[in-house]
């Protein structure tokens, strides 16, 4: 998956609350690293009661990481073929998902940390962007439209049906394209109407 560019539909504030997860995730993770002893002999982590807590805080925020890696196109995953002495299954596997087994499977811990730092740096590209669009009534008006646009998709939702499926296919980008464009004609006609009339 190649890493997104444009600031996707998201707004500011979610841009910014990601990014500050993404920060404090990396550094709760250097932390425990740090913090932690990896027993190379029963192959697991020797847990300190502060390293425990990072390591809970770190299993409560995987899945807000996992969201906000993956909707900037980074992906964490990798292809893993464990070293012919020890054998096991080949396959890909998710650093994200393992952040406490890297040592177990010789990965080195700025695997991860790289992959990190390439979301942080999407979002802190986009941070200002965003910012400034937030001044921007055309932007909100564009949301204002997408949001209407999206009402048929959820109804769907609401009736059991796979409503972004829908959405997405061609016949949904061209039933809210319409629906868009009607709706931006009547405006436009309106807004005439108030000027001229008044």
């Amino acid at each position: 998956m190649a890493v997104t560019r444009k600031p996707a539909a998201i707004f500011y504030w979610e841009a910014k609350r990601r990014f500050d997860v993404l920060i404090a995730f990396r550094e709760k993770v250097d932390e425990y690293y740090a913090g932690a002893v990896w027993d190379r002999h029963a192959l697991q982590w020797d847990d300190s009661d502060d390293t425990s807590q990072i390591r809970q805080w770190i299993n409560q925020q995987l899945r807000d990481v996992v969201i906000a890696t993956h909707f900037v196109g980074v992906s964490t995953e990798i292809d893993y073929a464990p070293p012919p002495a020890i054998g096991g299954l080949a396959g890909r596997i998710s650093l994200l998902d393992n952040v406490f087994n890297l040592p177990r499977l010789m990965l080195p811990e700025a695997m991860l940390f790289d992959e990190l730092d390439r979301a942080i740096g999407v979002y802190k590209t986009w941070l200002g962007p965003l910012w400034w669009k937030l001044f921007n009534p055309f932007y909100w008006l564009g949301w204002a439209l997408y949001w209407v646009a999206s009402i048929p998709f959820r109804i769907l939702d609401a009736a059991g049906f796979d409503g972004a499926k829908a959405e997405g296919s061609l016949v949904g980008k061209i039933v809210r394209l319409l629906i868009q464009a009607t709706l931006t004609t009547f405006l436009l006609i309106r807004a005439l109407l108030t000027v001229f009339l008044s």
